[in-house]
């Protein structure tokens, strides 16, 4: 499922992500499928969001497209090679393209480490850069992230939130990637600060070139920052498609739903709103046929029995879904 007229940097096909879990020694092992046949393509300097609740597989999927954690099953390409199954020194060569923020601007960073040892151990390990060089770059990228030369000689306890977040940033794009993974980098953040950050990868994305995966469960921010929309639940993707037409005419009800969540600050636009029912079921027993109809306002008897295929709404439009909203 590709965007029409466009070329991927990333695509990705039928990946799976499962988790064994043993209850004893004795009995067999259960599966936590967090992440089910996913396919996808990220067209080369895009914003592509990824959305849905927590508990969806969203961060999963991210760390199992940079292989944070080794896929179960599936091919990812970048830029039309093959990058499932090569090896750890092949893959080290990507991984200075492929970069990823993570959600926790706290604890993704050494909590003993000089921020400059913290931004400046990828020019080590990817360049073998000496100490001066490493002082330049580190220096440049803490600039352009809104930092001062100064805040290479703190810890990252002496900063708040949003600085920790652009060091999170700065550690990344130190390496000159070309695609970054955003693993919900503003959700842990207020909302002022979110907004200031959000302004900043915008800008970045433009300064440096980049194509973004932005994973989040804020559909306000997709609004704001993603060209396209990928609706994922319990592991598989449910709706996929540009942005705007997405949001124009959603075609699942759980895209529908969420879009429903968003709260306007406009009095006369709150009105009565429809939400999702009930809570995410388990990964470790998804319902069958489609895995959101014990929660969908429109479910009929196939919905329980069959599952539905990823179908063609408009061109470069998917939706997973019996009967389509756009089509009633």
């Amino acid at each position: 499922m590709a965007p029409v007229g466009t070329s991927p940097i990333l695509e990705v096909k039928s990946l799976k992500q499962y988790f064994p879990i043993k209850r004893s020694l004795l009995s067999s092992a259960l599966y936590v499928k967090a992440v089910e046949d996913v396919s996808f393509t990220v067209p080369a300097g895009a914003t592509f969001g990824v959305v849905g609740e927590s508990g969806s597989g969203k961060t999963t999927l991210g760390r199992s497209i940079l292989r944070l954690v080794e896929p179960t099953a599936g091919k990812i390409f970048y830029k039309g090679s093959d990058i499932t199954s090569v090896d750890r020194k092949t893959m080290l060569g990507y991984r200075r393209k492929m970069q990823i923020v993570a959600q926790d601007p706290y604890n993704s960073l050494h909590p003993r480490k000089l921020i400059k040892s913290i931004i400046g151990e990828g020019l080590k390990i990817h360049f073998n850069e000496s100490s001066d060089i490493i002082h330049e770059k580190v220096k440049g990228i803490l600039e352009q992230v809104g930092l001062k030369e100064e805040h290479m000689f703190r810890y990252p306890h002496e900063f708040s939130g949003g600085q920790r977040q652009r060091i999170s940033v700065a550690r990344a794009l130190v390496l000159r990637p070309e695609f970054l993974v955003l693993d919900e980098p503003t959700s842990a953040l207020d909302v002022s600060v979110q907004a200031v950050i959000l302004k900043m990868l915008k800008d970045l994305k433009r300064d440096f070139s980049l194509t973004y995966l932005f994973i989040t469960h804020d559909l306000a921010v997709v609004d704001y920052i993603a060209d396209y929309v990928a609706v994922m639940y319990l592991g598989q993707l449910m709706e996929i498609g540009p942005k705007d037409v997405v949001f124009r005419s959603p075609a699942y009800p759980y895209t529908q739903l969420l879009l429903n969540s968003i709260l306007h600050p406009d009095p006369r636009r709150r009105e009565k709103r429809v939400l999702p029912k009930g809570e995410i079921p388990s990964p470790l027993a998804p319902p069958p046929g489609c895995r959101f109809h014990t929660r969908c306002p429109y479910e009929e008897k196939v919905c329980r029995e069959t599952e539905p295929e990823m179908t063609g709404i408009n061109p470069g439009h998917f939706a997973k879904c019996h009967f389509p909203l756009s089509g009633r």
